[in-house]
């Protein structure tokens, strides 16, 4: 038998000698990665015991197997014992996670994965239930909550709602146009009643009670509608306004009695012949004209009684005057006023009443006509009734005009007594 080469006896040892360096360090490795590991299991073990105990516990000595050599064992964790006179069980002990204690093999540089340590916060540990915890407790909403410190202000009053009904009725147009197709209706004591309770919401309106003393008038209560004219006569001239000159002529008061019975044809009385009468009158400037003066005046016609209304028979003469240089007062030069009615048919058979709109349009005048008619500005107007040639009532604003052409036949030069054609 041939012996052995001697040759690689040198570099076979070389060989082995490097081999057992590389498991010794290896070795040494896991050992170091042991001691790590069993140093951090004890800390959160450690940790988890001092939360669970109170901190004059003390906590007790870990009891570590020494592993016999080329074994690695895991130390044996002890639970701390609970509080004396606790209740509750103490909490079972959080598992440690698995870790493998095979050592790698040999040649093989890849580290071993040490199990994650736990991260315990004490919100997450529960705590044992002290004796004390055993007793009814009071809610937590009775003492947390303060007691309600009196106010000394009173209470909000509620909120009042006003009945709709009511809102309307202190409405003067609402009520006086309701008024007017109540009556149309020939329920003279409806309207009469809504016009009541309006003047009671809104007292001493003079619309309101102008209204009550035409509706009077239709139901033939004579001495209850002079009673009501009274009443705007009463409250006075600046407050009624237009109004007050209204109940002047019903009562037979003022210029307005005696310019009637002059401009009557015959001198023959007015009384219980009358069929029509004028409303309250108003005037109403249009400032969008900018190159002239032009103003309206609306004219309610009323019926007087029951009796039906001829249109035909009816005539109506309006005259507007001009202020001359702001001291004398003239008839007007402006053109030939524009009439026009507000609704149609023009019958009076509905509540009673047909409103006319006269408008009066005096453009600038020329240094000519100022050198000719002196400057002028709208002052007021006059206005006549008629029926069947008989004269029913007068109106004027201001009041002074109604001295104007109060002779019989005397009508100013240049009127224009001709009413609008009315709807059929």
């Amino acid at each position: 038998m041939t012996p052995p080469s001697t040759i690689l006896a040198p570099d076979r040892e070389r060989a082995s000698a490097a081999a057992w360096g590389m498991l010794c360090v290896l070795a040494l490795v896991q050992i170091g990665l042991t001691v790590k590991l069993l140093a951090a299991r004890n800390s959160a073990e450690t940790l988890t015991a001092m939360v669970q105990q109170p901190v004059s516990t003390p906590l007790p000595p870990q009891v570590s197997v020494v592993p016999e050599i080329g074994q690695i064992a895991a130390p044996t964790p002890v639970s701390a014992p609970p509080l004396p006179g606790s209740l509750a069980a103490p909490p079972a002990p959080m598992p440690a996670a698995p870790v493998s204690s095979a050592p790698p093999p040999i040649g093989s540089f890849q580290q071993a994965n040490p199990a994650p340590v736990p991260v315990v916060t004490p919100q997450s540990v529960p705590m044992p239930a002290p004796v004390a915890a055993a007793q009814p407790s009071p809610p937590p909403a009775q003492p947390s909550t303060p007691a309600p410190t009196p106010s000394l202000a009173p209470a909000p009053a509620p909120a009042f709602k006003p009945d709709p009904a009511t809102q309307l009725l202190k409405d003067v147009n609402y009520v006086v146009t309701t008024a007017k197709e109540i009556r149309g209706m020939s329920d003279m004591q409806g309207a009469l009643e809504m016009l009541k309770r309006a003047d009671e919401l809104t007292p001493d309106h003079p619309a309101i009670i102008a209204e009550i003393a035409q509706t009077y008038e239709q139901m033939g209560v004579a001495t209850k509608a002079t009673d009501s004219w009274r009443r705007i006569q009463l409250l006075g001239e600046t407050k009624a306004g237009s109004f007050y000159e209204l109940a002047s002529r019903r009562l037979g008061a003022g210029p307005a009695a005696t310019a009637a019975p002059l401009s009557m044809p015959g001198g023959g009385s007015l009384e219980g012949e009358k069929n029509l009468r004028l409303g309250a009158c108003q005037v109403a400037r249009d400032f969008a004209v900018s190159n002239a003066e032009r103003y309206t005046v609306r004219v309610p016609i009323v019926r007087a009684g029951s009796q039906p209304v001829d249109g035909k028979a009816v005539n109506l003469e309006v005259f507007f005057f001009d202020r001359v240089n702001g001291v004398q007062v003239a008839q007007t030069i402006a053109p030939e006023p524009v009439e026009t009615w507000q609704s149609t048919p023009v019958d009076w058979s509905g509540s009673g009443e047909e409103t006319l709109d006269v408008v009066y349009h005096l453009p600038t005048l020329s240094a000519a006509e100022i050198q000719q008619h002196g400057r002028r500005s709208y002052y007021g107007y006059m206005l006549r009734l008629y029926y069947n040639n008989k004269l029913q009532d007068v109106a004027a604003e201001p009041r002074d005009l109604l001295d104007f052409g109060s002779a019989p036949g005397s009508a100013p030069a240049g009127a224009n007594p001709l009413l609008p054609p009315m709807g059929r």
